[in-house]
């Protein structure tokens, strides 16, 4: 699901680009935000799944965190294009989203991908 909704991302920012720049390309608009909403349900699935699996809310490493941002970027960029059909915002939002999805889903955090059980920040007695 991760790499899926990576995919996704990617196309839907390219999209968000075009469209910036030439506005009268409507119905490239509208499957942008067909695929920004795939891809919130990608990660929502992602999420939920990780959550179902390690028995606690998905926040507990930088890889989950990332994840979880990734999320809450796709809300933001959600949330705007129900209420005007037109937002500016929808740019940066889905270009924050696939840098920080593509950072956690790179080679360099390939260790981290695994979920682990949370260990107390203080284990006074």
């Amino acid at each position: 699901l991760t790499h899926i909704s990576f995919s996704i991302v990617s196309i839907v920012i390219t999209i968000h680009l075009i469209t910036l720049l030439v506005d009268e390309i409507i119905k490239l608009y509208d499957s942008s935000e067909k695929g920004m909403i795939a891809t919130f349900l990608c990660i929502t699935g992602l999420l939920v799944t990780r959550w179902i699996y390690s028995g606690h809310f998905p926040l507990s490493d930088l890889y989950e965190s990332l994840i979880f941002l990734s999320w809450g970027l796709s809300v933001i960029h959600i949330v705007p294009y129900f209420k005007n059909k037109k937002s500016y915002l929808s740019t940066i939002t889905a270009s924050s989203a696939i840098f920080t999805q593509g950072f956690a889903t790179s080679g360099i955090l390939t260790e981290i991908h695994q979920s682990a059980i949370l260990v107390p920040a203080l284990q006074s007695e």
